[in-house]
């Protein structure tokens, strides 16, 4: 997507507003959740869905508008976060989904949360690698779909999601690793 270098001045803030954005929508998906009878909630499962689409177009337009900032780079990944451990809270909470699976992606999320800040503290850049990404991706998906129905094939994309964070938890230790004894200035998570 190409942009005049004025319009790109002008609209640079937009990114940055998708993450706050994102981050303001969690207590309404809390809301729908508490307020769920069943083991799914559409309304639920398309308000998570439409925020969590908002991580997909905040880095779009971020590169579009070179519009990267401190503050995106560690605001998005916490309010990408924020939104799996809500939803998955709430598959647990509505009697979706049993707790292990979303247990297992809360806890390395929480663990890989705590690595960034370590790497942060010692100089280290932190990225998001492809792997990450895609597995980020799954989850989301795997969550929102949960949430809509309880087709078994959406069971098994979740615990596939829940393979795939466990495999990529793997990888970002092993990098860290790596960087921290000196053979990297980088990191990818």
């Amino acid at each position: 997507m190409r942009v005049s270098q004025e319009t790109a001045l002008r609209l640079r803030w937009v990114p940055n507003a998708l993450t706050v954005a994102r981050l303001l929508a969690l207590p309404a998906i809390c809301w729908m959740l508490v307020q769920a009878t069943g083991p799914t909630d559409a309304l639920a499962a398309w308000t998570f869905a439409a925020v969590a689409l908002t991580d997909f177009i905040d880095g779009r337009l971020a590169r579009a508008l070179d519009a990267e900032t401190t503050f995106g780079r560690l605001a998005d990944p916490f309010a990408d976060r924020m939104l799996v451990a809500v939803g998955l809270i709430g598959l647990i909470a509505i009697d979706r989904m049993g707790p292990v699976g979303p247990l297992v992606i809360l806890v390395r999320d929480l663990v890989v949360i705590a690595g960034v800040v370590v790497m942060r503290n010692t100089g280290r850049e932190v990225r998001v690698d492809m792997l990450g990404k895609f597995s980020s991706f799954l989850v989301m998906a795997a969550v929102g779909l949960a949430l809509l129905s309880t087709a078994k094939w959406i069971d098994v994309m979740f615990w596939i999601a829940v393979g795939l964070s466990v495999a990529t938890f793997a990888n970002y230790v092993r990098t860290a690793v790596k960087a921290l004894r000196g053979r990297g200035s980088s990191t990818q998570t």
